[in-house]
């Protein structure tokens, strides 16, 4: 399934919502990223995309490109609903995804997302449904359901567990049937780029929520003799906020795309 969240779509970027770094421009909350652009060194790796990002305050209100605009809307200061368009050489808008959030206690309890939306299925033919629970501050556990469109009856597909130390997502793994799979990761110490962005930091399944940006991922699968690993480094603006990332293959050297942002 696509991710809801366009423009943070690339594997490693990592959401945040506060940083390590000492360093007192980290108190600024008015920086926010006006453009996102992603870049690949082959159309087989990915398309090259510009979203623009707007905000009301510190909330995101939308991120568009020629291709897609992604909207969002909240209750309060909680991301309640997320809508992906995919938008034709007219520009035409046709809805792609969708996303509800419920929360509990302040955090994110269940997630719900809806595709391929028809006629016969204006809530969508395929929907799936996460089930949240917070164990501690350092261990978040999930069950993700597939839900039939036509009699609501939820089926388990996986289950998992993020594991968290000192506020960084530290593993995520994964359990499908028979099948395993851990992704573990590794940090910098500078501002996420996307750390001001109220209620980001919430929402768990889009993408992995830490504190800094990824410099490693290891990704083991049980049915897979290989080990996946995933590099990344960052060129910092004076604000100590990420203007360029650009991800490798596991050999170092491979680029599988780069990440330009402004502010």
């Amino acid at each position: 399934m696509k991710n809801l969240l366009l423009l943070f779509s690339a594997f490693t970027l990592v959401l945040t919502s506060c940083s390590n770094d000492d360093n007192n421009s980290s108190e600024d909350t008015s920086i926010l990223p006006k453009t996102i652009t992603y870049s690949y060194p082959s159309p087989d790796l990915g398309t090259n995309t510009k979203n623009t990002i707007t905000y009301d305050g510190n909330k995101i209100v939308s991120s568009i490109s020629v291709r897609s605009k992604a909207l969002f809307t909240y209750t309060g200061n909680f991301i309640t609903k997320q809508q992906l368009f995919d938008i034709d050489s007219k520009g035409l808008e046709t809805k792609d995804m969708e996303a509800e959030y419920t929360y509990e206690n302040g955090k994110l309890k269940t997630r719900i997302t809806r595709e391929y939306f028809t006629p016969q299925y204006p809530n969508g033919t395929y929907i799936g449904k996460t089930i949240y629970t917070h164990v501690s501050n350092n261990l978040i556990s999930y069950i993700d359901y597939e839900v039939d469109a036509d009699t609501q009856i939820e089926k388990k597909i996986s289950e998992g567990t993020f594991t968290y130390k000192e506020g960084n997502l530290i593993e995520d793994k994964n359990v499908r049937g028979v099948s395993t799979s851990t992704r573990t990761y590794e940090y910098d110490t500078k501002n996420n780029p996307l750390k001001n962005i109220l209620g980001l930091d919430l929402l768990l399944k889009e993408t992995e929520i830490s504190r800094n940006n990824i410099s490693k991922i290891k990704r083991v699968d049980s049915d897979s003799p290989d080990t996946s690993v995933y590099l990344s480094n960052y060129i910092y603006n004076d604000k100590d906020f990420p203007t360029k990332q650009t991800s490798f293959a596991g050999d170092g050297k491979s680029i599988e795309y780069e990440i330009e942002y402004t502010y």
